[in-house]
């Protein structure tokens, strides 16, 4: 009991008394909600009731000491989000929704410091902390954008607005270039300034083809890089990015100069030459010390080149496939590779059960035996339609797909437009079969643009893998049966699912294997079956992957008269 009402009264003490108290605060909450107690924090800082009227040193202290004691839990659960990459949708707007609102309540929190009076006394004293909360709203205002590019949104106009005219006053005040440790001294020190350039350098990637995870690694680049770039108000031969500081817009390619003095320029020269040196050591098998720790799957040597081609110092040309617009054309989706397996076999088991006109072998044997061709032996493969009842056998019902308009075609691909709500599955990397209406053949792409063009609206940009894929049925050469725990759609011809897609590769054909992910062994070997041959090949080299799939490359071992039986 005396316990209880030890807790209420130090409940009661103000947390934004001073920094220690602040401290104390969140050490209690810690200890009572544990990760939780970022959420409490949140809360605190919400009600429209605090007094921010009488801004004082002590609290202003006070505010900076709660946010860099939540700050570890906060980032614990960004990277929650990014590495958990099939959480379920109400799991992801949920830790979506917290981490917003904790960048939004210090950002609102922070607005209130900047409204002191700088002639009094104290505000003198509170203008002195300028740097590292500017520094911290600009932080907070960069991982605001972040969130809306990871689901392929883009910011307001009202916030580029507001993240310039921040900039513009840090300007003003003086405190623009004015080094400060963001969270603690463990961290490199930082500047408002590299915190402007690391938000609109991230707006140049934000063209809807980069992965959740490739834009937190540039992100994490430009934290090490940031101090390699600095603004001017002065256009030159080396400048490559500006932006307009009384402007709604973020950075773009710098074009004879803005005619504004509210124009910032800065030059990418440095930031590129780091890069490609570090490029250079990853195509050798090594890792740059200074990335080592940035490192992950999926980020390799071509990752750090899409950077340097974005970021290039001056506008770089390259030969893409034209576009052509379309109108009135409309597409029949399906994806999944265990569905696109089905509908590419369905087609060659089709044929395989049409009788022929000219006879074949089963007629040659139909006329050894009884004389004559019969039909018998092709009616029993025939469905009966059975009546129950009196009642008239339903037909099978037409297999229905989703339809995706088409905006524009080229030889390499199509671009597409869809409605967000029913096609929440789509994303970068996304393996997708089409065809158009009047053709029953399907197609194979990969989704390698994403971008949002109104919330309910998404553009889609498809790269075609081939437009004659063949379903196959592979089965490892060392196991007599595949694992019988398999689910049934994984399964075909007692093997496991796969396509033959030869690929188009610096104008030669490759042979190429399209397979479940968790399937890839480099070098081990199969038998395969497709159209009703056989075949031993070799895995080889990955060319691309999904979440659930892999393009491999295939070398072929030898051709078999039929599959051997493993013992």
């Amino acid at each position: 009991m005396l316990d209880f009402f030890s807790r209420g009264a130090k409940g009661r003490s103000d947390p934004l008394a001073n920094a220690e108290a602040a401290r104390e605060f969140v050490a209690a909450l810690k200890q009572e909600y544990g990760a939780a107690a970022h959420e409490r924090v949140v809360a605190l800082l919400t009600p429209l009731e605090l007094d921010w009227h009488n801004i004082t040193v002590d609290r202003v202290e006070a505010l900076l000491a709660l946010n860099q004691e939540t700050e570890p839990l906060h980032e614990s659960l960004c990277a929650q989000y990014l590495l958990n990459t099939r959480m379920p949708k109400a799991l992801e707007a949920q830790l979506r929704n917290q981490i917003l609102a904790y960048g939004k309540c210090f950002i609102d929190s922070y607005q209130h410091v900047l409204t002191v009076d700088a002639d009094s006394v104290e505000g003198a004293k509170v203008l002195t902390l300028l740097p590292i909360v500017l520094s911290r709203m600009m932080s907070y205002l960069g991982e605001h954008a972040r969130w809306h590019w990871v689901r392929n949104f883009n910011p307001e106009p009202a916030f580029w607005l507001g993240v310039n005219q921040l900039y513009w006053f840090a300007e003003h005040h003086g405190c623009d270039s004015v080094p400060v440790f963001l969270f603690g001294d463990g961290r490199p020190a930082t500047t408002v300034q590299d915190q402007f350039l690391i938000l609109h350098m991230l707006a140049v990637l934000s063209g809807g083809n980069l992965s959740g995870r490739q834009l937190h690694f540039a992100y994490q680049l430009l934290q090490v890089l940031s101090n390699r770039m600095s603004l001017s108000r002065v256009c030159s031969d080396h400048s490559s990015f500006g932006v307009s500081l009384n402007g709604p817009h973020s950075a773009a390619r710098v074009s004879g100069g803005l005619v504004d003095e509210a124009a910032r320029y800065w030059g990418t020269a440095d930031l590129v030459e780091i890069l490609h040196g570090w490029s250079i050591v990853l195509d050798a098998g090594r890792v740059p010390p200074e990335i080592k720790r940035l490192m992950e799957p999926g980020i390799d040597a071509n990752a750090l080149r899409l950077l340097m081609r974005e970021w290039s110092p001056q506008q770089m040309r390259f030969e893409r496939a034209e576009r052509v617009p379309v109108s009135g054309q409309s597409i029949e989706v399906a994806y999944r590779l265990p569905v696109l397996h089905r509908l590419i076999r369905a087609l060659d088991e089709a044929k395989q059960q049409e009788p022929s006109e000219e006879g074949g072998f089963d007629d040659a044997a139909n006329i050894r035996i009884y004389g004559f061709v019969t039909t018998r032996k092709r009616d029993k493969g025939v469905p009966l339609s059975i009546n129950v009842g009196g009642e008239a056998a339903v037909p099978p019902l037409k297999e229905e797909f989703s339809r995706w308009d088409v905006d524009n075609i080229s030889q390499t691909g199509l671009g597409v437009t869809l409605k967000a709500m029913g096609n929440e599955w789509v994303g970068l990397g996304a393996l997708v079969g089409f065809r158009e209406k009047s053709v029953d053949s399907w197609s194979l792409g990969v989704v390698r643009r994403v971008k949002r063009t109104s919330p309910d609206q998404i553009y889609l940009g498809l790269e075609t893998l081939s437009r004659r894929p063949v379903a196959a049925s592979l089965r490892p050469t060392d196991v007599r049966l595949i694992d019988p725990t398999l689910p049934p759609e994984q399964v075909w011809l007692a093997g496991h699912i796969a396509l033959f897609v030869p690929c188009q590769k610096a104008g030669k054909v490759i042979n190429a294997l399209l397979l479940p992910l968790s399937l890839y062994v480099h070098g081990k070997e199969f038998y395969m079956t497709a159209k009703g041959k056989h075949f031993q090949l070799s895995l080889g080299k990955v060319m691309d992957k999904g979440s659930d799939w892999c393009l491999v490359e295939v070398e072929l071992v030898k051709a078999l008269e039929k599959m051997p039986v493993v013992l």
